[in-house]
């Protein structure tokens, strides 16, 4: 029997949130919002998900281990990466996450973003022992393009001028062939990918479990937004949550590079990419999969909801 919707953090195995989402689609910004929560504890991507046990993790992504070390801080329990790697050495990323558990005060719960864990349905099954929430967080494809590119646009300011001078001409070329860059047309792919990964791994998901956010409801209407969704994770919202601290500078590994540029919620990212990019440059697939989230479309400048 499955329990009543808005009771899951009311629950003795409600430990764990999870954020999926593809990346560039604001994820960071959900993650500070919801840790502003005093039950939630919200460092930064943890990357353990993605892998089967401990000891590939460590090897594989050391630099998580600064997330896992602020995740102790932030619990007012300083760890070594030593004393936790002794503690865990050997054990499957389910009991790291159990044992991770035991350190939360009471009624307390933890939020693991990493967008990553979209990539692989794999993954995505890894949590499953763990009974999570999972909160699905959606943008427009072309605003995760949009924030992508201009991302790349600012690493690639940095290279050498011969470097830079190539590249105009060649993202021309790319237009006038398929329709996007390169880059953009790869962004794309890995947009459908990831959220057709977490569309058929939570239609297995009881709706209790589960809520989606759009981006662009989130950042032009946080409060309603929010309100909802701890209404569906169970917990009250709490009014510092619509006002996160966004001068936070982080790894630009574990988070977004530039989170610490905004200096509160900003509205005006969520449709910057209409100066750019219109949706017939997207592919069939992509327009499908748009429709059936419920994303709103911006075909001809007018914005028309569709059905989720």
């Amino acid at each position: 029997m499955h329990t009543p919707p808005g009771l899951w953090a009311a629950r003795p195995d409600a430990r764990l949130i999870i954020v999926l989402s593809s990346e560039r689609s604001g994820s960071t910004l959900l993650r500070v919002m919801l840790g502003g929560h005093s039950r939630i504890i919200a460092p930064q991507e943890l990357f353990l998900m993605r892998y089967p046990d401990f000891d590939s993790w460590r090897t594989r992504k050391p630099v998580a281990m600064e997330s896992l070390l602020e995740l102790f801080e932030l619990l007012d329990q300083p760890q070594t990466e030593s004393t936790i790697a002794a503690a865990c050495r050997g054990k499957s990323m389910v009991d790291v996450y159990k044992w991770l558990f035991d350190f939360l005060p009471a009624q307390a719960i933890l939020l693991d973003k990493t967008p990553a864990y979209a990539n692989d349905p794999s993954t995505l099954e890894r949590s499953r022992p763990l009974a999570p929430f999972y909160v699905w967080l959606v943008r427009h494809p072309l605003g995760v393009i949009d924030s992508h590119v201009r991302v790349k646009e600012r690493e690639q300011r940095r290279r050498p001028l011969p470097r830079r001078m190539l590249r105009p001409l060649r993202e021309a070329i790319e237009r006038i062939t398929d329709g996007l860059p390169a880059i953009a047309r790869k962004r794309e792919a890995k947009w459908l990918t990831q959220n057709l990964n977490v569309q058929s791994f939570l239609r297995q998901i009881p709706a209790e479990r589960q809520a989606k956010v759009h981006f662009e409801d989130l950042v032009h209407n946080p409060e309603p937004v929010v309100r909802t969704l701890c209404e569906a994770i169970g917990i009250e919202a709490e009014a510092q949550m619509t006002r996160p601290e966004t001068r936070q500078v982080m790894n630009p590994n574990l988070g977004d590079p530039n989170f610490h540029l905004h200096g509160a919620i900003d509205a005006q990212p969520a449709a910057s990419w209409t100066a750019r990019y219109n949706e017939t440059q997207l592919r069939p697939e992509t327009l499908q999969l748009m429709q059936e989230l419920g994303i709103p479309s911006r075909r001809g400048g007018a914005t028309s909801h569709h059905a989720a």
